[in-house]
């Protein structure tokens, strides 16, 4: 993958092409809502073609050159003393369908693919540094995907168990334009690993209309690492920072004709265990509020105070070196339907249940092939949330190919 003096700087380049051949049960004109995100409709689609420039830590966790401290940037803390400065990059070009859930408003303001189902992200560009301080400290400055949420940084951020994503995940920001810091905490042997984070950005997937928005996390880790367990949230004003679709920006529209902030929380609570050596569980708690507006353009703009929450449990189990299995059960509650995916169904709120279980089979290093099923079924008011919302229940099948190089 790297000659020698790639090697030397310890820059990598790295790509990968993601395609999903898909079909729904009930859909719009074979178009999906909601369910099988961030696919979209029926058929095969091209859901990424991505191309990853990047150095030392900013690369990880891609393995091509293995940490030497003892603190990853939005991972958290691992074993082992305090490392020596090191400074590393990412730039991450994404083109494809799934690109219009990864821009930034004032950043990915293109107009050449507005009428086009492959759009271009830049979702990442940022300078990744390591500093010998306190018990070890990163600092992370640029535009990068987010740290809150159990799917983060796609698709290496962790490599995602599953080809479809949470509703936990569509209800949060995917990437942020700031600044975010993490410092190891000494702790005892008998306690295990600590860290925290701590950054300040310019809100949800914009650099548009910035406001001061607080990041942040708590992470802990077994002494063993067989067990992980991630506090995070983001806290800001929401107000005016939906730019429509594939602009960027956040799926929440509210308003204000008072400069009055409009304050929204999201937090997500994830703890994944290694039982044993093949088998892996994760359980994701989530609670999102956002303040409502005065300006009510019906039906798609929040004018009451809203809350979302959920839970989602996965389990992952090693078949061989090769073949993993895996099945995932999640409840999600948008109460007022505050997210516009949803709002623009004509539902007005409740619960969705989901589940969902795939195969993932790694026949090289270089290619992956995951078969997936999936079944939704939203119990709310208003129109189904499928089919446009003409459906309360979507049967999904699947079958998802990642090719690296």
């Amino acid at each position: 993958m790297t000659d020698s003096s790639f090697e030397y700087s310890k820059i990598s380049v790295n790509g990968w092409i993601e395609a999903t051949a898909l079909n729904a049960s009930d859909t719009l004109d074979g178009e999906l809502s909601n369910g099988a995100f961030f696919n979209q409709k029926d058929g095969i689609r091209l859901n990424q073609a991505g191309l990853m420039l990047c150095r030392g830590v900013g690369c990880l966790p891609t393995a091509t050159f293995p940490p030497s401290q003892n603190l990853l940037s939005r991972i958290g803390p691992l074993p082992g003393p305090v490392g020596e400065l090191e400074i590393g990059f990412n730039v991450t070009a994404v083109y494809g369908e799934d690109s219009q859930f990864l821009r930034t408003a004032g950043i990915d303001d293109y107009t050449f693919d507005d009428d086009k189902d492959n759009k271009l992200a830049i979702p990442q560009f940022y300078i990744d540094a390591y500093l010998p301080v306190f018990g070890g400290m990163t600092v992370i400055a640029g535009s990068f995907f987010t740290s809150t949420g159990n799917e983060i940084g796609l698709p290496f951020t962790p490599p995602n168990w599953f080809a479809t994503h949470t509703y936990a995940m569509q209800h949060a920001p995917s990437k942020h334009v700031g600044v975010l810091t993490g410092i190891k905490i000494p702790t005892s042997d008998a306690f295990g690993l600590l860290s925290v984070d701590l950054g300040l950005v310019g809100g949800w997937n914009n650099w548009d209309e910035r406001r001061p928005t607080v990041i942040g996390a708590t992470r802990w880790r077994s002494n063993d690492m067989a067990t992980w367990l991630d506090i995070e949230l983001i806290y800001g004003d929401g107000e005016g920072d939906a730019f429509g679709p594939a602009k960027g920006g956040s799926p929440y529209l509210v308003a204000s004709t008072n400069g009055e902030k409009r304050q929204r929380l999201h937090s997500s609570a994830t703890l994944t265990h290694n039982v044993n050596p093949d088998t892996q569980i994760s359980a994701e708690l989530t609670y999102g509020s956002q303040k409502g507006g005065d300006i009510a353009p019906a039906p798609v703009f929040i004018v009451e105070d809203s809350k979302w929450y959920g839970a989602n449990l996965a389990t992952r189990f090693k078949v061989s070196e090769e073949l993993h299995t895996g099945v995932r059960a999640e409840w999600f509650n948008d109460e007022k339907a505050a997210n516009i995916l949803w709002r623009s169904t004509g539902a007005t709120g409740g619960s969705v249940y989901s589940l969902t279980a795939n195969l993932d089979w790694s026949l090289n290093p270089h290619l992956r092939i995951r078969p997936e099923i999936r079944y939704d079924k939203y119990e709310g008011d208003g129109a189904g949330l499928f089919a446009g919302g003409k459906s309360d229940q979507q049967f999904i099948a699947l079958i998802n190919a990642v090719t690296y190089f």
